[in-house]
């Protein structure tokens, strides 16, 4: 029973009890008045009538009509004389007189007066004894009106007291109400304080409560920046603030072929987009300082290459493919001259104006692209750009070298030939190495054309099996989704024990019937831009329903953010998964990082509702947004997927395992799980299970 309904209750039996002893006390207490009353008259009646009688001659009939003219006036039950030897003389009984007393009244209060007795004399002689009884309906009348009386005074009087019980009541249970919502909250992983109650004792556990969520709310803050410092540390250039190398590869791997087999091959790639560069020394980190001569006016690109290269340009761009962009490798020039010119601290900070202005350029594409683009420094003086979905990339590569042409040195001066651009554009397929190689011989190319030039490469020959207009695409949903043509392929995700976590269902479409199953990567973007993710998602749930109504176990499915900040389709997938609460906790929905702090506030809604539902809600592919972790938990995350750039050998980068193992932990604090993405090898598997992984998948689980 609630603590609520306990005092509703104790407030009701103390007023129950207290007015039914003081109704019972007061009725008592007027029976015990009204037996003494009727004793008393019963004695006066008595005495006065034998004294009466006493003076009248002593024949039966003149005691009849003295006893009888007393007993007419109806307040006598019973009026009787006695001789001295206990004959009865002459007696008069009256029946009882009708009142609106209940018999049960008259049985829980009876009133018994004593009856009142005289001697009556004859001259000297003792002639008998009076006996009078008087009429007790009256007295039961005038006690039942009496009861009455306090009843309804009782009964007032309670209503009174149980109105403002209530409001005592509702004092009390205003506060304990919100540290009921808090705890919730608490469990929900949401830290929210409230408002201290007047009351003394609910004030101290308010204040008790509220303290300990600061605390736990500045641990976890702390503990976010920590994790957040180190992620930087690793994989962060301190000087520009841009991605180091090995970091950028690994996503720029993940983007083209999912991951590279060995790390051999990742060496080669390096290797091949060194092979042009003359050495140049990190100003951050090496080099002697002297000064450096004058500097001439910035030279830009001719028309003609203009006009050349935004037309292919066009043509890189006039095809949509599943995972496509446009690769951008800058390089500083004359390094070592800034360095004698401007010393260690000046080249520095210039170095850090231009990763600034790389970094910077990168935000523009946070609202526009399907997945995040990426800005790293892969030595001392080059610098890439990852730009996924971009449109005019003439307009873009001129704009980046003009602004990064622009950037003062000190008092003004400026640099005639301080950067060159080389850029290609790349699609899903593309092996590392070639694409490396492109962007080096674009490079080259826009250092041949002139001062501050850039060069767009045209792109590759190879044609992704999906590559088709944005129209002929329209008419691919449409038939696959009236056919539907949908359907989900299942890999295992494992916890540390080897048992089956869930299986990932990953969409697979079909765009020509009897033709081949696309990935979801081929056309997933392709339908945001069509805005026609809800149905394609509705689809997919629908499917992951049906496994799960056939099979045991439990299915992790990813949605769009575009489906989950659409209230339509947000109301439809509501719909579709309500009827069925028992498959729902069997079911884990996911959002990519990259979608759900896009749109944020609509992601946080869809997991209180979906969390509701009993379906568990998490990130996937996380690692860009380690600041935010604690927002993530406010939104009751069940889980979080780690992007498989930080588990690439995993069991050889120290660094890393001890950032994992930070976030394993404070993930954990805040009741999520955690499951490695692109697991490849043994080694790998076992290294994070001693991290602290809840779940695996990739290459290496079956």
């Amino acid at each position: 029973m609630s603590l609520f309904r306990q005092l509703w209750l104790a407030v009701i039996l103390v007023t129950i009890t207290s007015f039914t002893g003081s109704l019972f006390v007061s009725l008592l207490g007027t029976r015990s008045y009204l037996e003494q009353q009727l004793h008393r008259k019963n004695i006066d009646s008595a005495n006065s009538l034998a004294y009466s009688i006493s003076q009248l001659r002593k024949d039966p009939i003149t005691i009849g009509l003295q006893i009888a003219a007393f007993f007419d006036s109806g307040q006598y039950q019973a009026i009787s004389i006695t001789s001295a030897d206990g004959k009865l003389i002459t007696e008069r009984v009256q029946n009882e007189i009708e009142t609106t007393v209940p018999g049960w009244f008259i049985r829980l209060f009876p009133i018994s007066a004593a009856p009142g007795q005289a001697q009556i004399s004859d001259a000297l002689l003792h002639f008998g004894v009076i006996k009078v009884v008087s009429q007790a309906q009256l007295a039961y009348q005038a006690l039942w009106e009496q009861a009455k009386t306090l009843m309804l005074w009782s009964l007032g009087t309670a209503i009174m007291c149980v109105l403002i019980g209530a409001m005592i009541l509702q004092r009390i249970h205003k506060p304990l109400a919100e540290m009921v919502e808090q705890a919730d909250e608490i469990i929900e992983r949401r830290f929210l304080t409230i408002s201290e109650p007047r009351i003394p004792e609910l004030r101290s556990l308010a204040r008790a409560t509220n303290d300990m969520i600061r605390r736990l709310h500045n641990r976890g803050i702390e503990e976010t920046k920590r994790l957040e410092a180190l992620h930087k540390q690793i994989n962060f250039d301190p000087v520009t603030g841009l991605a180091r190398r090995e970091y950028f590869m690994n996503q720029l791997s993940q983007i083209l072929i999912g991951r590279e087999e060995s790390y051999e091959i990742e060496q080669k790639s390096a290797a091949a987009s060194e092979g042009a560069r003359e050495t140049v020394p990190d100003g951050a980190r090496e080099g002697e300082y002297h000064p450096m001569g004058e500097h001439s006016e910035v030279v830009l690109h001719e028309e003609k290459t203009l006009a050349s290269t935004a037309t292919a340009a066009d043509a890189a761009t006039g095809q949509i493919h599943g995972r496509r962009g446009i690769f951008f490798l800058i390089r500083i020039n004359n390094l070592e001259e800034i360095n004698r010119k401007l010393g260690r601290a000046g080249a520095n900070e210039l170095l850090h104006r231009v990763g600034s202005l790389i970094g910077g350029i990168t935000g523009e594409f946070e609202e526009i692209a399907s997945s995040p683009p990426l800005a790293a420094r892969l030595n001392g003086s080059d610098f890439a750009l990852l730009a996924p979905d971009i449109s005019n990339a003439a307009r873009f590569a001129r704009r980046l070298s003009e602004e990064l042409a622009a950037l003062p040195l000190r008092d003004g001066d400026k640099i005639t030939d301080f950067c060159h651009i080389g850029a290609v554009p790349y699609q899903r397929g593309d092996t590392l190495s070639e694409l490396l190689s492109r962007a080096d011989a674009a490079l080259a190319t826009a250092e041949q054309a002139g001062a501050n030039a850039w060069h767009l490469a045209p792109p590759s020959r190879q044609t992704s099996p999906v590559s088709l207009n944005i129209s002929d695409w329209r008419h691919i949903f449409s038939d696959a989704l009236t056919a539907n043509r949908f359907m989900l392929a299942f890999y295992p995700v494992i916890d540390p024990t080897g048992a089956v976590l869930h299986q990932e269902g990953v969409a697979r479409m079909q765009a020509q019937p009897e033709g081949g199953w696309l990935e979801a990567s081929d056309f997933i973007s392709i339908a945001a831009r069509l805005n026609i993710t809800g149905p394609i998602d509705v689809a997919v749930l629908r499917h992951a329903l049906e496994f799960l109504q056939s099979n045991t176990g439990e299915v992790a499915v990813d949605l769009s953010i575009e489906t989950v900040a659409n209230h339509r389709f947000r109301n439809k997938l509501d719909a579709l998964l309500r009827p069925h609460p028992e498959l729902c906790w069997r079911l884990w929905i996911e959002v990519s990082e990259y979608g759900a702090f896009r749109k944020f506030e609509a992601f946080r809604d869809f997991c209180h509702i979906f969390r509701q539902l009993g379906c568990h809600v998490g990130i996937k592919d996380f690692g860009r947004h380690l600041d935010s972790i604690q927002s993530l938990a406010g939104a009751g995350l069940s889980y979080l997927k780690v992007t498989d750039r930080f588990i690439h050998r995993i069991n050889q980068n120290k660094t890393n395992q001890k950032f994992l193992k930070n976030l394993c932990e404070q993930a954990h604090a805040l009741g999520m799980k955690v499951i490695a993405l692109g697991v490849q090898n043994e080694a790998e598997r076992k290294a994070l299970i001693k991290l602290g992984f809840d779940g695996l998948t990739g290459r290496a689980i079956k």
